[in-house]
């Protein structure tokens, strides 16, 4: 992909982007399209191990800037080492301690962070569970990641554990919430959102050839609502109770009153 000329070095654009998602909820495809765009608005994307920035370019299959820990103090680090001029996407699916929430408002409202929080309906992440699970027991050899998942009661019951951390990062002052629906088939709307609050232009047929062809975006079967036919009308309403909050304020409603609530629980709290 060709990448624009870099800002001038006379202006500060340092950032830590901090790209974060549930497995299975479209958190790859989140953080290569956030890579690809800062990579074609001219902010190299040098490739980081746990936070560890080296020169040589990832194997094919890599994960490229992926931080699976994020505590306060590695946050510190990688703000620290970005330096001046310098923005940088990393990916991550871990929670963070709610002792941090103001801490981290404080370094988005700086913009010495941003966040970007993907989320995806929690039904659909239960059958893209499944589907992985059933082909990590298939392999005779190689990675068994989501190997222990055994059937739908399982995923719910996983899924609906993780559910509160999106809702956290999701209620940061600032965050910029990415729904998996639009992400992956209304692109151009996400990419309209990025580009406002990244402060930057690319060009996206260059960015959506990188994101939908070139990145290992770990994709299952790629279908929008797809538990409206995979799931029957029991199964429906049980995951419907199950997720009843998170389906209505997050997915349906897009609420930002619930979201706001939550932060202002969080921001009491410390």
């Amino acid at each position: 992909m060709t990448a624009r000329p870099a800002p001038s070095a006379g202006k500060s654009e340092a950032m830590l982007i901090i790209s974060y998602g549930i497995p299975k909820s479209g958190s790859t495809l989140a953080y290569e399209l956030v890579r690809g765009m800062l990579a074609n608005a001219g902010f190299a994307q040098e490739f980081a191990r746990d936070g560890e920035a080296t020169a040589t370019p990832p194997r094919r299959g890599a994960k490229r800037n992926f931080v699976p820990r994020l505590t306060r103090e590695k946050i510190e680090e990688l703000v620290e080492t970005i330096g001046p001029n310098r923005r940088i996407a990393i990916k991550t699916h871990d929670d963070f301690d709610p002792a941090m929430f103001g801490w981290l408002e404080d370094l988005q409202q700086r913009g010495d962070i941003q966040v970007i929080a993907s989320y995806r309906d929690p039904r659909d992440i239960c059958l893209s569970l499944l589907d992985a699970a059933e082909r990590a027991r298939a392999r005779e050899d190689g990675p068994k990641a989501f190997s222990h998942v055994q059937d739908l009661e399982h995923a719910t019951e996983k899924v609906g554990r993780r559910l509160e951390e999106v809702r956290r990062w999701a209620a940061l002052k600032g965050t910029l919430r990415i729904d998996y629906e639009e992400l992956a088939f209304d692109t151009g709307k996400v990419i309209d959102k990025l580009e406002r609050t990244l402060g930057i232009v690319c060009n996206r047929e260059q960015v959506l050839r990188y994101a939908f062809s070139e990145a290992l975006t770990q994709k299952n079967k790629a279908k929008p609502r797809r538990h409206e036919e995979e799931l029957d009308d029991a199964q429906k309403k049980i995951m419907r109770r199950a997720f009843r909050a998170f389906l209505r304020n997050a997915c349906e409603e897009d609420n930002q009153e619930w979201f706001d609530t939550y932060r202002e629980k969080l921001l009491r709290s410390v």
